[in-house]
């Protein structure tokens, strides 16, 4: 069985856009494919503490805050998908607050590309601007994280539950299912690209340099063998020989 997971960094739950058109690709890919499942969580439907800047999880390797909210629950989903969705609704030209906060948990994982070599997705759903910087910041940080995004899926939504035009934001949401679909059963792998080898140089670098202030990031790279790797493609490689 081959597993979806989804965040949507609104606080509607099912009466947001952004869960209604990402549900549709996925219903599409599950009638496809018995063989895959997904769940959607939604800031609603979650509890998420805001960030403390305390620095343990990248000091100690833990944040504190994961045994008081939803957090640990959602790492957890994460690691084990196949495929990665973020999406949020564009809140004054950016994502959402409860995107963001959910962005900023995860510090520690930028530092530690811990979802490397899984392929992904962005969802944007927007009355007016700002799908093209909310799909540029997702993209970015599940880079960051080694996740390879493979398809961005954006739609109009002017109220809560009110698709601007339903219909094509349906076809279009099947458009991208079929996208997506051999990155899922893993027909098609994550390949390297400029950006995910900056992305390894540099958290690579910042592990081995700043070891005696962030020890947790090392003591990870260390222990997952990263540091015997000199490339994101070799990261690759070591993942899949497992």
């Amino acid at each position: 069985m081959k597993k979806i997971f989804a965040f949507i960094g609104s606080p509607l739950k099912e009466k947001s856009n952004t869960y209604t058109v990402t549900k549709m690709a996925l219903d599409y890919l599950c009638q496809k494919d018995p063989e895959i499942a997904y769940e959607i969580f939604t800031a609603g439907d979650v509890k998420i503490n805001y960030c403390k800047g305390c620095w343990l999880c990248m000091t100690k390797g833990d944040c504190p805050q994961d045994e008081k909210d939803d957090m640990k629950m959602l790492k957890e989903k994460m690691k084990e998908a196949d495929f990665i969705i973020w999406g949020s609704p564009v809140y004054t030209m950016t994502v959402s607050g409860q995107m963001k906060t959910f962005m900023d948990r995860l510090a520690a994982w930028y530092h530690t590309i811990a979802l490397a070599g899984k392929p992904g997705m962005t969802v944007t759903t927007t009355a007016g601007g700002g799908a093209k910087e909310v799909r540029e910041l997702i993209t970015m940080l599940l880079g960051v994280m080694g996740v390879k995004v493979v398809a961005n899926l954006d739609a109009i939504g002017y109220f809560p539950k009110t698709l601007g035009d339903p219909e094509t934001a349906k076809k279009k949401a099947e458009e991208i299912a079929e996208i997506v679909y051999p990155y899922v059963i893993g027909e098609k792998l994550v390949e390297s690209d400029e950006y995910m080898e900056e992305c390894f140089q540099c958290m690579r670098n910042k592990s081995v340099f700043a070891k005696e202030w962030l020890p947790g990031d090392y003591k990870y790279w260390e222990s997952a063998g990263m540091l015997e790797v000199n490339s994101y493609k070799e990261l690759l490689e070591k993942i899949r020989e497992k």
